[in-house]
Formats: C-alpha cells, structure tokens, sequence
C-alpha cells in the first residue's frame, strides 16, 4: 500500500515552506513537493523587498526584528525565522525619462529618522527561504525535489499528485503554492472564470558599483521606448549592490536594447559609467483576476497561484500560514472537506477579495501604454512636492491618484488631449484598457 500523508504541499516558495512548516508544527505527516533542485536558490527576476513595512497589508503590519533574527506579524501572531541581513530603503521615486518625478516620502526626512522613516526593506529571498527549509526539516517534514507537478486527483477521500517524472503522491489534503503559472489550478480548472489581462515580463541585471542619487530608494523611471517599457532599480542587501530591470506587458520589446539604451545613453547613463554586471535574470508570468474561490476537491490553493500579479512575500506567507492552519484544524475534526477549510476561505473573501482590489493596482501598470513618453514627462512635472510615504501595491496607486485629482484641472486646461486619455483609464473597463497588451501577450494553450 503506497504512503499517504495528511498534507502535499506543492511549491517551496514562502508560501509553501511556510505551509509545511506550520502544518508539521500540528502534527501533521508532510510532503513537500518542489521543482528546483536548489530549492532556496533565486533565479527568477526579484525584487526582495518587505511589503510593507511603513503601512498595513492585509491588516498585518510587519515588523522586522534583526536582534532576534525574524520577520514578525504582530496582527496574525506568528513570527518567522531570518537570519539574512537587510536594508532600510526610505522612498518610491516614479520618474519620466527626462527626469520629472513623483517622489511618494520625502527621502532626506525619512533618511533622518532612520527605521522610524523607512519605506520598507530589501531582505535575502535565499535566507528566508532557506531558513523556513531548515525548520521544515528538522519538524520531519519530507522534501522531494526536483519533481515537476502535473495535477491532481481526488480519489475517494485522498488526493492524487502526479509528476512529468512519473512519481505519485498521495494526502488527504494538497496546498498548491505553485506560482502565478500554477499547474494545479488549470489541472483543475480554476482559471477557466478569471480575466486575462497579459503577460508581464521582466529582465535585469544584478550590478555593482553604480552611483545611484538618494541611494536608498525605490526607482520606477518610464523609458522613451517603443512599445512603452519601464526601468526599475532596487538596492541588493551587499554593499555597492542593485538590482537594474526593464518590464513590459508586449514581448515584441527589445529587452536588452532597451537595457543598453537606459543604463549607457539619457539622462540617467551617469549612474552606471562605472558600473558592472554581475547576473542576468528575468521573469515571465500572465496577469489574470483574483481567483474567486480557493478550494477544489481538498486542493487549497495559497499564494501567487490565486493573486493577480504577486502575493508579495507578506501576503504568500500570511496565505500559507491561515491555509496550513485551516487543514490542521480539518483534519482534526475529521471534516475532509471545503467546509473543513473554511476559516481560509472566509479570510480570502472578507480580507482579500474586498479590501483588495486587483484593479486599483492593474491601473498604475497600464499608465505608460496610455500616454506617450513625452505626455507622461509632462504628467510628472505636475507634482511639486513629496506624497505621503506609503509602500504597497494597492495603496501606493491610491495616493498617487488622490494627488493626480489635485492637478486635473491644471491638464484639463493645459492638456485636454492627456485628459480625456486619463478619463479613458479610469472609467473604460480594464480588458478594454488592456486590449492592445492582452494581444501582445502569449498565453498558452494550456493557460486555461
């Protein structure tokens, strides 16, 4: 009789690791399923940064406690182990390519105040997930890399796991934290109901050594290419270190030329005269709605698999951690079922799906395909001063339009062809907005 365990996770980001983890920790028998074969290595396009340390998201308030090595979530009450070093970055800098700028916290003042002023912080991805590998471990929770998910199965009251290599798994439930491509939820049909949007794409160099103003910030900067792209710059946590990458939602870009265009030609070349690449990484992944219901057939599906675009690691570890908990408590009753795991699914509808709307973050991405390069320089010019210090993909885009209503007058007057572009963004519904990028985009067959 082949094994079976109480719970597969499938997926050793943080949302899986931080799922095993925490049903190990109940007592559950664990199987972890990943594909990589370093599971704490990273070699995807990432930012690392804590979402958020100077504002709530998803209620919780994070804090990091670099004395005692964790990343603390006072408001869900649980902490989480990281030993990895950190550092403090204190504004989110929206730039045109001539430079005009929305600046979202003043740098100088937060600078000043030190942890009290930060936006937020860059972390290791690799120490956080290989200190949540370390504790899954050692709470005898069994790892099995690399072995690449096709889908699930339920039989009776067990669920099925199958792989390409041929392996099968057996749990009473599954945890599918298997990312933004997830072949659990198309395996089992739960993108058939949700928006298509694009396909958002990203390639950048770590580099060290350039000489980046106001050091510790956050830069967006809209490149004048053609189709619209945008160039960001985040510190690393080593000394002298950033991490520099184009994006678009059109894979027709010319990702390394535009690359080469922003770093050795315009205004913002100087920054990168003595600088030097370190490693190339990139990132591909479709933008689609929230998934409305988390939950088929005893599969709960956390993290980057029900998002819009990203979890962020706050949202992936809080989503792995309730949904862990849901099953433990599930098992223990005996209700092998959805209603078993109902605390989660409460949670992603009454904290998620409505204070959270994939929209508001959807339209800041949209931006630079509505107006020209030249119509976005003027647009930023408009804004004098700092905005309230924020960090957090669904309030940032709030604030920055609150500040954007203060000035309409001013386009109206001055520029009433970028007016009704920007009355066009607001009030026509997104697929329509996204059109053109969802043509551009290129879903798979199988995205379904």
């Amino acid at each position: 009789m082949k094994e079976t365990y109480d719970l597969l996770v499938v997926g050793a980001g943080p949302a899986g690791l931080m799922a095993a983890k925490t049903a190990a920790e109940h007592g559950l028998k664990v199987a972890l399923i990943e594909r990589k074969e370093n599971i704490a290595e990273i070699r995807r396009a990432c930012s690392m940064m804590v979402v958020s340390l100077s504002g709530r998201y998803l209620g919780e308030r994070v804090t990091l406690n670099p004395r005692n090595q964790r990343i603390c979530f006072p408001h869900y009450g649980f902490s989480v182990a990281y030993q990895g070093p950190h550092k403090n970055f204190y504004t989110w800098q929206i730039c045109s390519h001539k430079g005009n700028k929305i600046q979202v916290g003043g740098y100088e003042e937060n600078l000043r105040k030190g942890d009290a002023g930060r936006a937020s912080a860059i972390y290791s991805k690799e120490a956080l997930l290989g200190g949540l590998l370390e504790e899954s471990i050692s709470l005898n929770v069994d790892v099995f890399h690399p072995y690449n998910v096709l889908g699930a199965i339920k039989e009776g009251r067990e669920v099925k796991v199958v792989t390409r290599e041929g392996k099968t798994f057996r749990g009473t439930f599954v945890i599918a934290a298997d990312g933004r491509s997830s072949r659990l939820a198309r395996s089992l049909g739960l993108n058939q109901e949700r928006k298509f949007f694009g396909t958002a794409m990203t390639m950048g160099y770590e580099m060290v050594g350039a000489e980046i103003p106001e050091e510790f910030s956050l830069f967006q900067i809209f490149l004048n290419e053609d189709p619209l792209m945008r160039a960001w710059i985040t510190p690393r946590t080593s000394d002298n270190e950033h991490f520099v990458m184009v994006t678009s939602i059109n894979h027709k870009a010319d990702y390394e030329g535009a690359f080469e265009r922003f770093t050795k030609q315009g205004i913002f070349s100087p920054w990168f005269k003595r600088a030097e690449k370190k490693r190339r990484l990139s990132a591909v992944g479709n933008m689609f709605s929230h998934i409305i219901k988390p939950y088929k057939d005893q599969v709960v599906f956390v993290g980057d698999t029900i998002w819009c675009q990203e979890a962020e690691m706050t949202g992936a570890v809080i989503s792995g951690w309730k949904a862990a908990n849901a099953v433990a408590l599930a098992i223990q009753e005996g209700k092998i079922s959805e209603e078993g795991v109902a605390d989660y699914l409460t949670w992603w509808k009454e904290v998620v799906l409505k204070e959270y709307d994939y929209q508001d973050m959807l339209r800041n991405v949209v931006l630079p395909y509505i107006l020209t390069p030249e119509e976005l320089d003027y647009l930023l010019s408009l804004f004098k001063k700092p905005l309230p210090s924020v960090f957090d993909p669904y309030e940032t885009p709030k604030v920055v339009g609150k500040a954007m209503a203060e000035v309409m007058p001013i386009i109206a007057r001055e520029r009433p062809v970028i007016m009704e572009k920007l009355k066009k963004m607001g009030n026509v519904p997104l697929e329509k907005v996204f059109g053109g990028c969802i043509r551009a985009g290129f879903p798979s067959m199988n995205t379904v």
